[in-house]
């Protein structure tokens, strides 16, 4: 009788307590934030998804080996010059968060695998910062979708908050600029229609054009992204 009082106690404890409310998490005090610099993309993309190419496997196969061929000819012309847009989205990025009053320090001595740059361990980033952003370019290049014949440009970025030794962040978005905007959003903004090329010769011409507008893309980013993470941090 007695053990069965006691297995009886104890369900009701455990079930009081489960029927407790959780306490949220206290939203850390940002001051300062460290940012883990963006790559340069690498590659630039380049390509061309036909309308055929989904109904005709042959021709899907022939578009892929295409689209190779042109994405490396596109790299080797469009890098033919100097072009660190990595930096550019840091910079700006960096820029703007002291514009909202943070300060900010930009960390270049980051631990990062060779074969996935991007995929840095949070938990070796060497930092006093309240708080760090780590940013990177999901994709970057031109690319013709089945609904066009045209190649436009594609920038998108991807930015994440987190506070060493916490495990939720506070901020985790990805902002697309150009072909996958289908409409305006917070996350999404649409390019000028003006850059939209006609064939892969007509981009290799305007080669300075396309750089500037992978750099217009970077800034529309930069802005957007910087004010969400000041309010998701505020």
């Amino acid at each position: 009788m007695l053990k069965l009082s006691l297995w009886i106690a104890t369900v009701l404890i455990t079930t009081a307590c489960s029927n407790q409310p959780k306490t949220a998490l206290t939203k850390p005090v940002v001051r300062t934030i460290a940012i883990i610099p963006a790559t340069d993309p690498a590659p630039y993309a380049f390509e061309n998804k036909s309308a055929a190419a989904f109904v005709i496997p042959l021709v899907a196969t022939v578009n892929y080996l295409d689209s190779k061929t042109k994405a490396k000819e596109f790299n080797e012309k469009l890098l033919a010059e100097p072009f660190a847009l990595g930096a550019k989205l840091t910079n700006d990025i960096a820029a703007e968060l002291r514009r909202y009053g943070y300060q900010v320090q930009i960390l270049e001595a980051v631990s990062r695998p060779v074969d996935d740059i991007d995929n840095v361990d949070y938990k070796t980033v060497s930092t006093n910062a309240d708080a760090v952003l780590h940013l990177r370019f999901t994709k970057v290049g031109m690319f013709s979708p089945r609904s066009s014949t045209s190649y436009l440009p594609r920038v998108n970025a991807q930015g994440t908050v987190f506070v060493k030794g916490r495990e939720d962040e506070l901020y985790d978005e990805e902002i697309t600029y150009g072909v996958d905007t289908r409409s305006p959003t917070p996350w999404a903004m649409v390019a000028d229609p003006k850059f939209a090329y006609p064939s892969f010769e007509a981009v290799l011409a305007a080669i300075g054009e396309v750089r500037q507008v992978f750099s217009t893309g970077s800034e529309a980013i930069s802005k957007r992204m910087s004010g969400q993470v000041h309010d998701a941090v505020k």
